[in-house]
């Protein structure tokens, strides 16, 4: 490490930066090792970085818990040689650190009506711990947040309750709704490209972003640019601060957990894409003047999930920690089992679907009273339609902060338990052998406005039905498996809607130690996770009102490369290309090949 990281002269009232050598085991997200041959926690990144540049040394910034699973595991992870030659430096922002009550406003932040533009300025971006409120900086009622690269969004929108929170009618946010919200730092975010159930980036509410690349800092300000540089994992400069926009919603949060009966054969899809087009104008989300408003004029759903059986059974009967994860999943599993004998026909309940939103009301009662609720319009096909939906299954309503942080959180483990499963072997197993899928679907906003309700529900089974039939084909091969000693686990979350589809379907290989049959059976998932990309391709060819992308782990993954058209690809080489090789020692496969012949051409 530079022995004395670049000092900026800055305004007297600041402290001096804070740079540490960082003495434990980094982990991606995944839990594989980032190893590199020095570390660095700071709160300036661009000292840190323009020292280690200026080093000749290649540089990795790491964030906390974004959604970059595995992309880490490369080349320069197998000491003692790094790649090209060069020391690996790994930089990880300093995040802010709140009182006992969770306060951040009064000491760690300032109110601000303008911020000086960094280029040719003397103002400095501020440190990865502070973030600054731009009251009414676009206008009346249109203020901004300036955060550094290490601060959460949980501590974001605390901050802006905190402002901000006595507003009767609105809450005020940043709409960057993660599942690891108090976790992932907003640098990291942004430079692996995560997003929420609403599907919002930061590219869709950023300002301004300001890079380092150890050299200068690049202010990109214009939509264009702070796409295109998203979800790179930071290979093209460290974030060192970003500028987004605040947004009003309707006031009151809420939350409806809907267990759907005889959902335990492939009907599931059928009834998850009814619920999708029923819900279709709740769930049409848009950033408009100021405000996240959907065609529901008293309110918006911002995400419809997946809620799987077996994961909650993962969950709940799990050796591995899971905190109070288990006890809401055995709650959630007591539940589903209640349906099941209270419906209209007694059958299993596999499948549920959570719904989060906010809206204008404080009590249930008014979600009736509105026609136009995405309550009292499932409520009304449930009564003169399938009985796969009942009265009792949709008045589960969770409307008190604890009750939607435990959901949240819940949610947050059925990833993360499911890859502890993926990694945990009893005695006498082999290496389990684990796969998941991303890939995101959508439906053309402008073509869906044109759809009635029967030709959005036809579409949405479009979408769902791939993921069936890799389903089917994993559990057909569980079957043959147990003959053999080994188990396959499936594990299904995600987002179903609104904005794209993005089912994770993680499939797990336990085998006994040195089976020969262990590799079958992993070709056999990978060659079914391969069909279901290329059936979904192919579905996007064939239905234009489907689109098909990569999913949340950036632009650099090999899913992205499949699903990118040439003109998209051509235009995140060249950007690469044209960057400082020091930020890409974890440039990898189809990318590392073409930007080597890009920058080989001159």
């Amino acid at each position: 490490m530079p022995q004395s990281p670049r000092p900026h002269q800055g305004p007297a009232q600041l402290p001096p930066p804070r740079t540490t050598a960082i003495e434990e085991v980094l982990r991606d997200n995944a839990g594989k090792v980032i190893s590199a041959q020095q570390a660095w926690r700071t709160d300036d990144i661009d000292a840190v970085a323009t020292q280690a540049i200026a080093n000749g040394d290649a540089v990795l910034m790491v964030g906390a818990q974004t959604s970059a699973t595995s992309n880490f595991d490369l080349d320069y992870r197998r000491p003692p040689t790094p790649r090209h030659g060069k020391t690996v430096v790994v930089i990880q922002p300093r995040t802010l650190a709140v009182d006992s009550t969770g306060a951040v406003l009064a000491t760690q932040s300032q109110q601000t009506v303008g911020l000086a533009t960094l280029a040719g300025d003397s103002a400095l971006p501020l440190r990865s711990d502070q973030l600054r409120i731009h009251l009414h900086r676009e206008g009346a009622d249109r203020h901004t947040i300036t955060l550094g690269a290490g601060i959460t969004f949980a501590q974001v929108n605390r901050a802006l309750r905190e402002l901000l929170g006595a507003d009767e009618h609105a809450d005020w946010c940043v709409p960057i709704d993660l599942t690891t919200v108090d976790i992932a730092q907003a640098g990291a975010v942004y430079a692996t490209g995560a997003q929420g159930p609403s599907r919002f980036r930061i590219s869709d509410v950023a300002k301004a972003v300001t890079l380092s690349d150890g050299r200068q800092l690049l202010r990109l300000s214009t939509q264009p640019d702070i796409a295109a540089h998203e979800g790179l994992w930071g290979m093209t400069g460290a974030v060192v601060q970003l500028e987004l926009r605040v947004y009003r919603r309707p006031k009151h949060r809420f939350g409806f957990f809907i267990p759907l009966t005889r959902s335990s054969s492939g009907n599931w899809i059928d009834q998850v894409a009814a619920v999708l087009a029923l819900l279709r104008q709740a769930t049409d989300l848009r950033l408009d003047d100021g405000q996240m408003v959907s065609g529901w004029s008293n309110g918006l759903l911002d995400g419809a999930e997946v809620v799987a059986r077996e994961t909650l059974e993962l969950v709940a009967t799990t050796k591995l920690p899971t905190g109070t994860n288990r006890a809401v999943a055995l709650k959630i599993l007591a539940l589903m089992h209640e349906r099941e004998r209270s419906g209209k026909l007694r059958s299993r309940s596999d499948f549920g679907i959570y719904l989060t939103g906010n809206s204008r009301f404080s009590e249930l009662d008014a979600f009736l009273d509105d026609p136009t609720s995405p309550l009292a319009k499932l409520l009304e096909y449930a009564e003169h339609s399938e009985a796969f939906l009942h009265t009792e299954g949709m008045t589960t309503v969770i409307d008190d902060e604890r009750g939607l942080e435990e959901m949240r959180l819940l949610r947050e483990a059925f990833a993360d338990i499911s890859r502890q499963h993926a990694k945990h072997r009893q005695p006498g197993q082999g290496k389990p052998f684990s796969e998941s899928t991303d890939i995101n679907c959508f439906l053309d906003p402008q073509a869906a406005l044109g759809m009635s309700v029967d030709e959005l529900r036809e579409n949405f089974r479009w979408i769902l039905q791939p993921y069936y039939a890799y389903e089917m084909r994993i559990r057909d091969l569980a079957e043959v498996a147990k003959t053999y000693g080994a188990t396959v686990t499936m594990t299904r979350y995600g987002h179903l809607n609104p904005r794209s589809t993005n089912l994770h379907t993680r499939v797990t290989v336990h085998a006994p130690q040195e089976s020969i049959h262990a590799q079958v059976f992993q070709q056999v998932v990978q060659r079914a996770r391969d069909n279901l990309l290329a059936v979904l391709k192919d579905l996007s060819v064939r239905r234009p009102a489907v689109r098909v992308q990569g999913g949340e782990k950036g632009k650099m993954t090999a899913e992205a490369w499949e699903l990118m058209d040439q003109t998209q690809r051509d235009s995140v080489v060249e950007l690469l290309a044209r960057s400082n090789p020091q930020w890409q020692p974890h440039l990898k496969g189809h990318w590392a090949d073409r930007v080597r012949q890009v920058r080989a051409a001159g």
